[in-house]
Formats: C-alpha cells, sequence, structure tokens
C-alpha cells in the first residue's frame, strides 16, 4: 500500500524543468563593447553568446578604445559586472533633451566625433557593480541619475575629464561608496548637499579644479572620510568649521591654492590627521594654536608660503612628528625652543629662507634628526658651527658650500640631500595618487 502512495505522487509531480540560457543578441552593440564581451567569455560568434555567458562576466576592461558613443542597452545582460573601465575614451555628455534632436542630425554629429553621449539609463542593470571608471574622456556634463542604479558601487573615477558642474544628487544612490575622484575637471562651485548620502566615503578626490570657496558644511556627512584632496584649485578662504566633522581624516591635501590665512580652530577636531599639506598657497602668518590638536600628526608641509615668523610653541603639540617642511617662506629669524618638542622629527626643510641668524640650541632637542636642509638662507654657516654641536646622532646637512663634506655627529653633505628635501617644498598630491585618479 506504501509503494503504491509512492507511485502515486511520483506520477502526479512534474519532473523539475532545467533552467535555460536564454539567446541574446549582442551583435548590435557598440563595436568594441561587442568585442570585449565576446573575448570575456572566449566566443568567436557574437550571436552565440547566451544571457548565462553574458552573466558570467565580471570585469569588462574598454579603457582607450576609442570610444565616442555608447548606446542604450550596451550593458545588458552584465548582471554580475563588477568593474567597468571606460577610462581614456573619448565620451562627452550630450546635454538634457538629446533625445528631441533630429535622429539624423545626431547621427551626424555622432559620425563627426563631434557630440557623444551616455545614454540615459546605460548603467541601470549593473547593480553588481563595485568599479566604475570614467576617467580621462571628454565628459562635460553628467545626465540627471545616470548613477542611481549602481547601489552597490565602491569606486567611482570621474577624473580628467571637462566637468563643469555637478547635478543635484548626482551621487545620493551611491551609499556604499568608500572612493570618488574628481580631480582634473572644471569644477568651479559645489551643489550644497552633494555629498550627504555618501556617508560609507573613505577617498574623496577633488584635486586640479577650479574651487575658490567651499559650502558651509559639505562635508558634513562624510564622518568615514580618510583622505581629502583639494589641492591645485583656487581655495581663497575655508570656512569655519569646514572639517569639524572630520573626525576620521588622516590625510589632507590644500597645497598650490590661494589660501592667505586660516580660521582659528579650522583643524582642532582632525585628531587623527597623519598628514597635512599646506604648501604653495600665501599664508604669511599661523594663528597661535592652529596644530595643538593634531597630536596624531606625522608629517607637515608648509613650504612655498610667505610665512616672516612662527608664533611661539606653534609645533609643540607634535610631538611624533616625523617630517616638516618650511622651506622657501620669508623666515628670517626663529623663536627661542620653536623645535623643542619634535623629539621624534626626522627630516627638518629649513632652505630657501632668508634666515640670518639661529638662536643658540635651536636643534639640540632634535635627538631623532637624521636629514636638516638650510641651503638657500643668510647665516654664515661655519665648519665646526656651535648650532650642529647638541646632534648625538649622525645628521646629514645641506648647506650652500661644497667645500664643507665632513661626515661626524653633524657630518655635513651639501649635495646628497637635496633631492630628499627640496622635494618638501614641492611635494603634490596628485588628484588620484596616479592610479586613483582613473
Amino acid at each position: 500500500m506504501r509503494m503504491k502512495q509512492m507511485l502515486l505522487l511520483a506520477a502526479v509531480v512534474p519532473p523539475a524543468v532545467a533552467s535555460q540560457a536564454q539567446t541574446v543578441n549582442i551583435c548590435d552593440r557598440t563595436a568594441q563593447i561587442r568585442d570585449a564581451i565576446m573575448k570575456r567569455v572566449d566566443a568567436a560568434d557574437c550571436a552565440a553568446v547566451d544571457s548565462e555567458r553574458l552573466a558570467s562576466v565580471k570585469t569588462l576592461d574598454l579603457g582607450s578604445k576609442q570610444l565616442t558613443v555608447l548606446q542604450a542597452g550596451d550593458f545588458d545582460g552584465l548582471t554580475n559586472l563588477q568593474v567597468l573601465s571606460l577610462a581614456g575614451n573619448g565620451l562627452m555628455a550630450l546635454p538634457d533633451g538629446v533625445s528631441d534632436v533630429d535622429p539624423q542630425v545626431a547621427e551626424r554629429r555622432r559620425n563627426s566625433n563631434r557630440l557623444t553621449a551616455l545614454p540615459d539609463g546605460v548603467f541601470d542593470s549593473l547593480t553588481s557593480l563595485v568599479v566604475l571608471s570614467l576617467a580621462r574622456n571628454g565628459l562635460t556634463a553628467l545626465p540627471d541619475g545616470v548613477f542611481d542604479g549602481l547601489t552597490s558601487l565602491d569606486q567611482l573615477y570621474l577624473a580628467g575629464n571637462g566637468l563643469t558642474a555637478l547635478p543635484d544628487g548626482v551621487f545620493d544612490h551611491l551609499t556604499s561608496l568608500k572612493l570618488l575622484s574628481l580631480g582634473g575637471n572644471g569644477l568651479t562651485a559645489l551643489p550644497d548637499g552633494v555629498f550627504d548620502r555618501l556617508t560609507s566615503l573613505d577617498e574623496l578626490f577633488l584635486a586640479g579644479n577650479g574651487l575658490t570657496t567651499l559650502p558651509d558644511g559639505v562635508f558634513d556627512r562624510l564622518t568615514s572620510l580618510k583622505l581629502l584632496s583639494l589641492n591645485k584649485n583656487g581655495l581663497t578662504t575655508l570656512p569655519g568649521g569646514v572639517f569639524d566633522r572630520l573626525t576620521s581624516l588622516d590625510e589632507l591635501y590644500l597645497d598650490s591654492n590661494r589660501l592667505t590665512a586660516l580660521p582659528g580652530g579650522v583643524f582642532d577636531r582632525l585628531t587623527s590627521l597623519d598628514e597635512l599639506f599646506l604648501g604653495g598657497n600665501g599664508l604669511t602668518a599661523l594663528p597661535d594654536g592652529v596644530f595643538d590638536s593634531l597630536t596624531s600628526l606625522d608629517q607637515l608641509f608648509l613650504g612655498g608660503n610667505g610665512l616672516t615668523t612662527l608664533p611661539g610653541g606653534v609645533f609643540d603639540s607634535l610631538t611624533g612628528l616625523k617630517l616638516l617642511s618650511l622651506a622657501g617662506n620669508g623666515l628670517t629669524t626663529l623663536p627661542n625652543g620653536v623645535f623643542d618638542s619634535l623629539t621624534s622629527l626626522k627630516a627638518l626643510a629649513l632652505n630657501k629662507n632668508g634666515l640670518t641668524a639661529l638662536p643658540d640650541g635651536v636643534f639640540d632637542s632634535l635627538t631623532s634628526l637624521e636629514h636638516l636642509a638650510l641651503s638657500g638662507n643668510l647665516v654664515e654657516w661655519t665648519r665646526n658651527d656651535a648650532l650642529f654641536a647638541g646632534f648625538s646622532n649622525e645628521v646629514e646637512i645641506l648647506l650652500d658650500s661644497p667645500r664643507i663634506r665632513r661626515r661626524s655627529n653633524a657630518g655635513v653633505v651639501p649635495g646628497s640631500l637635496h633631492r630628499t628635501l627640496d622635494s618638501m617644498q614641492i611635494r603634490q598630491h596628485s588628484n588620484a595618487k596616479s592610479k586613483r585618479g582613473g
């Protein structure tokens, strides 16, 4: 009886239907994209690519393929794509309303490569995408909602385009984003709240734009941010409290702007900061206590400004500092004890100032010092200058005179240190540390 019941059940339960890959036509897709897909799935014929093979593609490198236009549907079916590079092509954004342009006119423009497009919804099906690079194209605008479907995106590279503005809410759906590269564009302003939804962001590159001011609170929601690059813009002032919420920040790049002053307390909340770049601005003075809260600071670049004096005790809280550049300013003397707390300092650049004399024992507390640049000043250096008598370890010293080459406790090596220390005043952070830029 039990056997009969089992046979009866077997008779009424339909056999499982094996899932079948669906036929997909990729032959009409943009040629470079079609060919790249075929290569990834090892297909000799575009007609042989089915939905299963499309879904197996996780990486697609379309960098420098001379793409000037994308078609709607070019990426359809790539449901598991995680990395997409479109860097180094000639992609340019169409203005709003391009769909209303006469089709024949639009086609002629495409063929002449004078106007090319990111079609609406071109990335909408790429819900698994983790990395997208559109760097080094000719994009001058971004379509509204172009990134809205990329909810898994971790890294977005837009550096080296011609973007002059960002649409409101363009990044609002990228709540998982960790890295955003916008360097080397033509941005002159940032919309209010443009980064407010990017609460997971670790790195933000804005170098090499034309920013002259920053909106109040523009970084307030970026509480996970570790690196902020604002160098090579035209910033003339910083809003008070602009960095107050960036309590996780490790690296801050403000070099090569037009800052002439720093607001009091501008760095007070940056207690985790490791590197601070302020070189190549027009700073003529430093506020009292401006670095007092930066107790984790490892490197401080102040070269290439117009500093003529330093406040007493300005570096007293920087007991872990390893590298300090004051090169290329207008310092004529130094306060007594200005370096007394810098017992961890390994490299100090004072070259290319106007120093005429230095206080006795000014270097005596620098017990960890290995490199000291003093060339390009007006001090009369001598072979046994008492300034160096306090060094207990071997120190390389860059002076002007080629005759002084002694290495001892205060070894003087005029040439060997030039590249090391003189570079402190010109070190710049590229918009994406090269690879991160695109």
